[in-house]
Parts: C-alpha cells; structure tokens; sequence
C-alpha cells in the first residue's frame, strides 16, 4: 500500500512538472544544458546521475546512450569514450541532444540518431550500451511518456532480447533501474537472454532505491 501511494505520487509530480516546464538552461554536475519541455527532464530522477557518476567507462570505449533524452549522459560519456552513438525515438529529444552536444562542445564526439531501441545502428557493435530505461508500471499516452511508463516490462524485455548482437566480446551494458520497476521480473529478464549481472552502485530517498546493474554476456 506504501509503495503504491508513493508510485501514484511520483507519477503525479512527473505530469505536473512536465506539464508546467518552460525551456530553460541548467547546470547538471557543473555542466550547463538545455532542457526541453517536451523531453524527460533529467533533474527530475536520479538515474541518470547514478550512471554519470558510476558507469564503468574505459577510456576509448565506443559507447551507445540508448534513450539519450536531452544527452545529458552522453555529454558526461564523451569526455572519455572514443565515439558516443546517442539514439532516441523522439525527435524533440534528438534535437535537444544535439544542441546539448554543440553547447558543451562535444559535437565531434557525439553522434545523435532518431529511432525505436536498436534500429538506428542495425550492424554496429559496441564496447558500452547505457540504458537509463522507463521503468514506472503503466501505459504511455505520448512520446514523452514512454521516457516514463514500461507496461508489463514489455521495452526492457525487447532491449535484452536484440542487446546481444550489438555487443563487442568484453564489453559491458550498464542500466539504471528503480524499485518502483519490478525488480525481481528485470533480473529474471536479464538471466533468461543468457546475460549476467552485478549491482555496482545505488542511491536511497525517502520514496525509492535505484540500482546500478552491470550487465555481461
């Protein structure tokens, strides 16, 4: 009962904020970024600076951000990788990535793609996928929705089951995951594809806990 009284609370603060955002420019961990208010808005969560802080990045790694949103993460990901491929299904947020990685002057390093999870780079491999997914229970009314809602894990599933064969041999998936999610289903998910994993890092608040999954074939 606790759990479902945070998560509707959750979800009703997202739809407030979001309805309510205006463009703006923010900092981000001393970095400056513009938001978008048709684009998940990162301040809103802590996924994604549970990634930007703890991702196991090697330098010159070649790095997909599956699900870039505003880039935030793959701005955080170029100053060491080798190459960031930064997708998204929504072209509000493929436009705001890409301004994103002119303003902090990643634009060499950053390649921003629109498609649905692995269709823009059929044929590519990689050293590092980095999925901060939605992972609220509940149907997306929108493209900024699906930033949010994953009914019956359906897009994590279909992440896991295509993941392997963008893969380089040693190379990693790293994904962000909160217990509003079903946990206990993600990791059977993620051993039924034939992946192991290790939780390498978690931040606690009042209303969840969020991991850290380190993934390997």
């Amino acid at each position: 009962m606790v759990k479902k009284f945070k998560l509707a609370t959750v979800v009703l603060l997202l739809k407030l904020f979001h309805a309510l955002r205006r463009p703006a420019y923010k900092r981000i961990l001393n970095r400056r970024f513009y938001l978008c208010p048709n684009v998940f808005d990162p301040l809103r969560t802590l996924t994604g600076k549970l990634l930007i802080k703890n991702t196991a990045l090697i330098e010159g790694d070649i790095v997909l951000d599956l699900g870039t949103g505003s880039g935030v993460i793959a701005v955080f990901l170029a100053e060491k990788a080798g190459k960031v491929i930064a997708t998204d299904i929504s072209p509000a947020a493929v436009q705001c990535a890409k301004i994103n990685a002119d303003l902090n002057d990643r634009k060499e390093k950053i390649e921003v793609r629109q498609g649905n999870l692995f269709e823009p780079v059929k044929g590519e491999k990689f050293d590092l996928i980095v999925f901060n997914p939605p992972y609220l229970p509940g149907k997306a009314r929108n493209l900024l929705e699906q930033a949010w809602f994953d009914e019956n894990q359906e897009l994590i599933c279909k992440f896991f089951k295509q993941a392997g064969e963008f893969i380089n041999p040693g190379g990693r998936i790293e994904i962000a995951y909160s217990n509003f999610g079903n946990i206990f289903q993600l990791e059977e998910i993620i051993g039924h594809f034939g992946f192991k994993f290790e939780i390498t890092a978690e931040m606690r608040t009042p209303f969840e806990k969020i991991y850290l999954y380190q993934i390997i074939a």
